[in-house]
């Protein structure tokens, strides 16, 4: 399982605002992200359709988070871009001939299992705080 920019961009821009907790711009992110403000504006669009983060119109517009830190997490992000947590990409009917009859795949289903629970439990919060003890 490899995680896209979108995913990893996203983040760090959700966590920024929740530290900040105020209305940023693109501009302002882009510069203590190192990333382009045009390429931020791209993913806002899914992350504020999921309701994570809202926009303000206006010479002080800018994003601001939409829930409160504690209740975004890892999996969040994923769902906004309609990504997958698969860390096999064999585990789904469709893409094993050997579907139910594979004898490794009740362990990539255990492991595909533990890693969805522990990116529900990594919060926008925890990350902000560097809490990463539970």
């Amino acid at each position: 399982m490899k995680i896209n920019t979108k995913i990893r961009y996203s983040l760090r821009m959700l966590v920024i605002l929740a530290e900040k907790n105020n209305v940023m711009n693109t501009t302002e992110l882009g510069e203590k992200m190192l990333v382009s403000p045009k390429y931020l504006r791209k993913l806002a669009g899914p992350l504020e359709k999921r309701g994570l983060i809202k926009s303000m119109q206006g010479v002080y517009g800018g994003y601001f988070l939409d829930k409160k830190p504690e209740a975004i997490n890892l999996v969040n992000i994923f769902e906004a871009f309609g990504e997958k947590i698969d860390i096999t990409g064999c585990t789904g009917d469709e893409n094993c001939p050997l579907n139910k009859d594979c004898l490794t795949r009740p362990l990539w289903e255990h492991l595909q299992k533990i890693v969805r629970d522990e990116l529900h439990k990594i919060t926008i919060k925890r990350l902000a705080q560097q809490d990463f003890t539970s």
